[in-house]
């Protein structure tokens, strides 16, 4: 008998974004796990990943021409930031204040996956993007015959 399908919220039934966000999740459990002596070093783990992630989600909306890819942008860009700051604190500062960065970035990350990334996801599957070598294949519509007309004569 299969296992029943367990429901992620985190899910976009897209693997190459799927695994990037179960990376960052499994990277802020160690957070999570660690103790103070180590926080900064997993603190660093977290934002070399995220770096990685947003640059790579950054590429591919360049690459497909993604409508709304400069908010998006904007939005890693900042958080970033804030990121990179806080490992800057990690090592001087009281671990507290990571833990509850992880925390905040936690829960940012949810709704940016649930939605900018669900928005992206949708548009990349679309265009039938591959990361592997970054090619598009033919539009899913390229074969559905001549557009409607909706406008009405008059």
């Amino acid at each position: 008998m299969k296992a029943p399908h367990r429901f992620d919220p985190l899910s976009l039934d897209l693997p190459f974004m799927d695994e990037a966000h179960d990376e960052l999740m499994r990277l802020l459990a160690i957070i999570d796990g660690t103790d103070d002596a180590h926080l900064p070093a997993a603190w660093r783990d977290l934002v070399e990943c995220a770096a990685l992630r947003f640059a790579h989600e950054d590429q591919w909306m360049d690459a497909t021409g993604y409508a709304t890819r400069r908010d998006h942008q904007i939005q890693h860009r900042v958080v970033l930031e804030v990121m990179r700051e806080a490992l800057a604190q990690a090592s001087a500062g009281p671990a507290a204040h990571v833990r509850q960065m992880a925390w905040q970035f936690r829960d940012w990350y949810h709704k940016h996956v649930q939605t900018l990334d669900a928005a992206l996801a949708l548009h990349l599957r679309g265009r039938r993007f591959d990361p592997a070598n970054g090619t598009l294949g033919p539009r899913r519509d390229s074969t559905a015959g001549p557009a409607l007309n909706l406008r009405t004569s008059r």
